[in-house]
């Protein structure tokens, strides 16, 4: 029997924010089980960091065909997620074909149950300008077909003093800081 997989840009409600919230702890569980017999977890899975972001910033997950994690009704910016469940760093990736009108990075602080998101402000192409090593830009090896990993804590949250432009309380499933 095939699998409908096509919903093209959803909602996220408080129905669906709720089962987020609760996926979310049943992700945790599974993560401190491996990490616990491992020497590392398990990535937080988009199905969770996207719809958290969505229902924060009132964006339309993409589940759909177009371009990007999201979409903003308002304008119709595509939106792309990257998400750390490391709070002190990150590593994200990007593939070589991946273009977006905003970046919004999602750190989750999963001993407090707090997931804080930044809102970066850029496009793909300005963040192409970005280093992704010492001699080559992120941009630089988009272009040679490879998938630079740079680390959105040290390029902007760090660098740049940045504070969160939310602070969602999972456990409670709210909104506890808006600071746009």
């Amino acid at each position: 029997m095939p699998i409908y997989n096509d919903f093209g840009c959803i909602v996220i409600d408080d129905a669906r924010i709720d089962e987020t919230c609760n996926a979310y702890f049943k992700w945790k569980d599974l993560n401190s089980y491996i990490s616990n017999n491992s020497r590392r977890g398990i990535n937080m899975p988009d199905a969770i960091s996207e719809p958290m972001g969505c229902y924060c910033l009132g964006l339309h997950w993409n589940r759909g065909k177009e371009v990007g994690d999201a979409k903003n009704p308002n304008n119709g910016e595509r939106i792309e997620f990257k998400a750390t469940s490391r709070f002190e760093s990150d590593l994200s990736s990007f593939g070589p074909n991946c273009k977006f009108d905003n970046l919004i990075y999602l750190r989750f602080k999963i001993d407090e149950n707090l997931l804080y998101i930044y809102d970066l402000k850029i496009n793909s192409e300005d963040f192409g300008k970005y280093p992704a090593n010492k001699t080559q830009t992120i941009e630089d090896q988009k272009k040679q077909g490879r998938r630079p990993h740079v680390s959105l804590q040290k390029l902007f949250v760090e660098a740049k003093n940045l504070e969160p432009d939310i602070i969602f309380d999972i456990r409670k499933c709210k909104i506890i800081e808006d600071n746009r």
